[in-house]
């Protein structure tokens, strides 16, 4: 009878492994990319939302009026929610819809941020 080779494989009858090993290794990899980046989105807009309460603050504050805070907002594509004087001080709520799978995931409608400005 002739001499036959046995591979590592054959002898531990773990062909295949590997390939589902790194399928696996993907995939995990893959969800991992995917909430960075929807939790990065939903970070974005977030930013973009806090920057626009600011400019709406200090338009509000500099022309005495609510309305300057609106149409600053308007301007950004966004919803003034609220607009308060409280002395010389306004306190002004932005919101704008939430969209993305980051919204989706915390169940989030809107993103709402506050800014004050006085003179």
């Amino acid at each position: 009878m002739g001499d036959r080779c046995w591979s590592v494989n054959e002898l531990r009858g773990e062909q295949g492994i590997a390939s589902v090993f790194a399928l696996a290794l993907l995939t995990g990899l893959t969800v991992v990319i995917g909430a960075t980046a929807a939790m990065a989105q939903w970070s974005i807009a977030r930013s973009q939302v806090a920057i626009v309460a600011d400019l709406a603050a200090v338009a509000a504050a500099r022309q005495g009026a609510c309305a300057a805070a609106e149409l600053t907002a308007l301007a950004h594509d966004v919803q003034l929610v609220e607009c308060s004087w409280q002395g010389t001080d306004v306190t002004v709520s932005i919101g704008s819809p939430a969209v993305g799978p980051a919204a989706r995931m915390l169940g989030a409608e809107t993103i709402v941020a506050q800014s004050r400005a006085g003179f």
